[in-house]
């Protein structure tokens, strides 16, 4: 039985990254190629569930969902029930890799723009020798070469599919091809292949221990503030309504 905290109607699992990768793992194990999804939520997922229903069916009915941000782990103590780690999308993104890699794991990346996934996948290579990917494809297709990249994926079988369109995009995209995917699992993973690609430079380890890399990720790229209003928006909420467990949609 999962282990889940509930906040505003979305169902986090209570897990650390060493479990995260063994329930992944299961859930190959178990899959048989049909796709499970794994879900990263954070604050803005959250706030964007209580406006987009699709998008909070979604995060609902996912087999894994990690938690993502410090907003997340505010909530579970809130509720007096601590998540037992925060888990950033490339820290999750790198545990699959390394259980992977043991495993003989196939992955394939769909994501990112023009040469980043196969920046991503240079870089993945030199920290892992013996990981099999298998194939990756730019994020940004043409939506009449979509077929095609599915027929690729499917050719290819891979146990992992990590999708980085971002939020909610590449939720809906593998939620709508889920029953055409040939793959194990599908995992959105944001803007980490930016970051595996060296496009994007992490925070300082004494801010990510904080908490705070979104402080980090708005002086880089300083667009982000509007998308950052939500953050005040959701600690009024969490803080202040009768039950933070309900979301707009629940039934």
């Amino acid at each position: 039985m999962r282990n889940t905290v509930r906040i505003l109607g979305v169902d986090i699992d209570n897990i650390n990254t060493d479990e995260a990768g063994q329930i992944t793992k299961e859930l190959i194990e178990n899959s048989n190629k049909n796709c499970k999804i794994i879900v990263a939520p954070n604050t803005e997922f959250i706030m964007m569930a209580q406006k987009d229903e699709e998008f909070f069916n979604i995060l609902k009915q996912a087999e894994l969902a990690t938690p993502d941000s410090v907003g997340v782990t505010i909530a579970g103590k809130l509720q007096k029930k601590p998540f037992k780690q925060r888990i950033p999308g490339q820290m999750y993104f790198r545990k699959v890799l390394e259980v992977g890699e043991k495993e003989g794991w196939t992955f394939y990346l769909l994501g990112g723009k023009n040469e980043v996934p196969e920046l991503a996948v240079e870089n993945i290579k030199k920290m892992f020798p013996n990981i099999k990917i298998v194939g990756y494809h730019e994020g940004f297709f043409e939506k009449d070469s979509e077929e095609d990249v599915i027929k690729e994926i499917n050719n290819l079988s891979p146990n992992v599919l990590f999708v980085a369109m971002g939020a909610p995009k590449q939720e809906k995209w593998i939620y709508k091809h889920r029953n055409e995917l040939k793959v194990d699992v599908a995992a959105g993973q944001g803007g980490t292949f930016d970051y595996e690609a060296g496009r994007i430079r992490r925070a300082p380890r004494l801010i990510q221990k904080l908490g705070i890399e979104w402080i980090w990720r708005l002086i880089l790229q300083p667009s982000r503030i509007i998308r950052m209003m939500v953050l005040p928006v959701y600690l009024f909420k969490i803080i202040f309504t009768k039950d933070m467990t309900k979301g707009k949609f629940d039934k």
